[in-house]
């Protein structure tokens, strides 16, 4: 077996028995730390987009109060937009170092503090100095589980079992659940559990591990509604049917029309509805730009949330997969939270909807976490590389397979 100078030849290996054979394709956790691709172009131009009409509907929907609250959101959209690119910039694999244990620590810490010591708006404690921690852990959680999922993928067989795949990430996640409920945040609480849930789900734990881990969540907020007066309120409310800001909503998308009543012409943010920037913000779209606005916008979220998935289908990495199904799931689901909101199909969240709504910690984290997910899509197989498979594998026993490959 001898190769010429010059012109690259396929290495051809001898076996006695079998004959000539070629070397297997290198498995996902040999998979080099080296960029292969461009950022997936679809992703960028749907993020930028949505910023860039954030901008554009908060002036829209706060031109009478003044133009600060257009000078703060273009300083965060700045400092998002630097966010993306530093996020865009990081090897995957630093998040498996210091990089992925730092943040989940500073993260828990930040949670604790702010229970402790934070600030208080409303009824609830949410802000520490000018963050708000729990927008944090929204990303910051599913990139750890991510770390540790891919870790036990890259392992023996027998290191997949309940203690590492279950008891440890469960009990991580219900700290985070247990420290945003004391604030109390209930609506990012709920995003950050079904985002917890769907990393389990995707890394192959079985449907009678899953069951338990969502009973004790559910038992969490079950408890923390019915202890905390605010929320029990806001869910006596929605059933009750006394709904005055999702019936304003309501009003903003039907007398918008097929087209809306254009750019600045909306007369809910008059005081009807005075969370438009933040809480309503697709009902400032419905109402100025009309059901075709709106269905641009399901539609550029629709295109997130397809092309998020395809980059972590063609992740050379376990690590790059659950980075991607993570960051993917968690924003995908902040939005449409926000939309069944601004619908009256759930209760008031709080949410804002991702790129658009006026925020700073919400805005940042976001954008960080399509930076990180553009990252991903730099790290892709090649087309002889199968070792992950062409769709998403679910189940432990192909875990454990891809274990002992």
């Amino acid at each position: 077996m001898f190769a010429r100078r010059g012109k690259r030849h396929p290495i051809v290996l001898m076996n006695r028995r079998t004959g000539p054979t070629r070397p297997a394709a290198p498995s996902a956790a040999d998979a080099p730390d080296r960029p292969n691709s461009p950022v997936d172009s679809l992703v960028l131009f749907v993020v930028v987009t949505l910023v860039m009409i954030g901008l554009m509907v908060v002036y829209a929907a706060t031109y009478h109060l003044g133009i600060s609250h257009l000078k703060w959101q273009l300083v965060r959209v700045a400092v998002g937009l630097l966010a993306l690119f530093l996020g865009s910039r990081l090897r995957i694999s630093a998040f498996a170092g210091v990089l992925g244990k730092g943040l989940l620590i500073l993260t828990l810490a930040a949670l604790v503090v702010t229970v402790v010591l934070g600030r208080s708006v409303g009824v609830a404690t949410r802000w520490l100095g000018f963050i708000q921690p729990a927008e944090l852990a929204k990303f910051v959680l599913p990139m750890w589980l991510a770390v540790h999922f891919a870790d036990l993928k890259s392992r023996h067989a027998k290191d997949w079992n309940f203690k590492n795949s279950v008891a440890k990430p469960g009990a991580v996640v219900l700290i985070v659940l247990a420290l945003i409920l004391l604030q109390p945040a209930i609506g990012t609480t709920v995003i950050v559990a079904l985002s917890a849930f769907a990393m389990f789900f995707t890394a192959g734990v079985k449907f009678r591990y899953l069951v338990p881990i969502a009973l004790v969540a559910v038992l969490l907020v079950s408890v923390t509604v019915r202890f905390q007066p605010y929320a029990r309120k806001r869910i006596h409310d929605f059933v009750a049917g006394d709904r005055y800001q999702q019936r304003q909503s309501l009003i903003a998308f039907g007398s918008g029309g097929p087209v809306g009543k254009g750019l600045g012409e909306g007369k809910q943010k008059y005081y009807f509805l005075p969370k438009l920037h933040t809480d309503f913000i697709v009902a400032a779209v419905g109402e100025e730009f009309g059901f075709a606005g709106s269905l641009v916008i399901f539609l550029l979220y629709g295109g997130f949330l397809v092309a998020g998935m395809a980059i972590g289908q063609r992740a050379n990495s376990h690590l790059g997969q659950y980075l991607a199904s993570g960051i993917v799931i968690t924003i995908f689901t902040y939005a449409l939270v926000h939309v069944a909101v601004a619908l009256g199909m759930l209760p008031p969240t709080g949410q804002p909807l991702p790129f658009i709504s006026f925020g700073g910690s919400a805005l940042v984290s976001n954008l960080f976490a399509a930076g990180v997910l553009l990252s991903v899509s730099r790290y892709q197989r090649r087309p002889d590389e199968g070792a992950l498979g062409r769709r998403w594998h679910r189940g432990a026993r192909v875990s454990r397979t891809g274990a002992r490959g």
